[in-house]
């Protein structure tokens, strides 16, 4: 009996490292779909529950952690709770003082709630002396094309607009400077680079004012959107690589043809001279 009991509770032990455990790198993103996934379908309580352990977990990075915390505070906010969610804010802003909500909702109640936290917590932040940018991701795109990014500032004074990308795994990002197109209007055309197999495109949109400063952002360098590229450019753009033209091929089969038969010279050996064998002349 007494074995028995240690069994089950080693089962127990086993059984709660594993859950600890399950909240791994690769796990992380699988928690985060399915939390998002909950809170769309209006279940804030499953999805507070789901995404909780992201939050905590070392092992989540810094972006992991910021969009599982601002999920957990719009359910809270949503579910009448303020309470609970200024404090999720709260650590929100202890992580990133100048975080901007991702909220796609953009409910007004939100923001000012969000606004008047930080004005209470940031020394000198000010509401009215930022920017609000609207954009409409594309879903998909092909490498080495042409592809275009538009945004519309909503409010404030927008100095420039630049946007950012990067192919995923890539650790710097490539700065492309975007047209106005009045109205608060911002366009840019921007080709990616060609590859023979499908990637992800990262990108995020900044809004600058007349020093440079970023007044307002649509994602963020370590929250990027991501656009699916799938294969293209001078890869399977019709265009057949340098090594498979016909005439490289012919070429190369010329040269190997002469190769061969220099090797087959090489190898049949000298001819058999003049002299009989076993016969060696002297001249003086």
């Amino acid at each position: 009996m007494a074995r028995a009991v240690i069994i089950v509770m080693l089962l127990l032990v086993a059984t709660r490292i594993a859950r600890a455990d399950d909240v791994g790198p690769q796990a992380i993103e699988t928690y985060l779909a399915r939390g998002q996934k909950l809170f769309d379908d209006q279940d804030y309580a499953g999805a507070i529950q789901t995404l909780g352990p992201v939050t905590r977990d070392a092992r989540a990075t810094r972006a992991q952690r910021l969009r599982a915390l601002e999920l957990i505070a719009l359910a809270d906010f949503i579910s009448g709770d303020q309470g609970a969610a200024r404090v999720t804010f709260e650590r929100i802003l202890d992580i990133d003082p100048g975080y901007q909500l991702r909220d796609p909702s953009g409910s007004p109640k939100v923001r000012a709630f969000f606004d008047d936290l930080k004005k209470q917590l940031i020394p000198g932040y000010d509401p009215n002396a930022g920017a609000d940018l609207e954009h409409a991701a594309p879903t998909a795109a092909t490498a080495g094309k042409p592809l275009e990014i538009e945004a519309r500032a909503t409010r404030g004074n927008v100095f420039d607009l630049v946007v950012a990308t990067r192919r995923r795994g890539e650790l710097g990002y490539t700065i492309v400077v975007a047209s106005p197109r009045g109205g608060g209007r911002w366009h840019v055309r921007l080709t990616p680079e060609p590859s023979p197999r499908p990637y992800v495109l990262e990108y995020y949109l900044e809004a600058r004012d007349a020093g440079g400063a970023a007044i307002a952002r649509v994602a963020a360098p370590d929250q990027p959107l991501e656009i699916a590229l799938s294969a293209g450019g001078s890869f399977s753009d019709g265009k057949r690589p340098w090594y498979s033209r016909w005439y490289v091929i012919a070429g190369a089969a010329a040269v190997a043809a002469t190769v061969t038969g220099i090797a087959f010279v090489a190898t049949r050996g000298p001819g058999p001279g003049t002299l009989p064998p076993g016969s060696v002349t002297l001249t003086p």
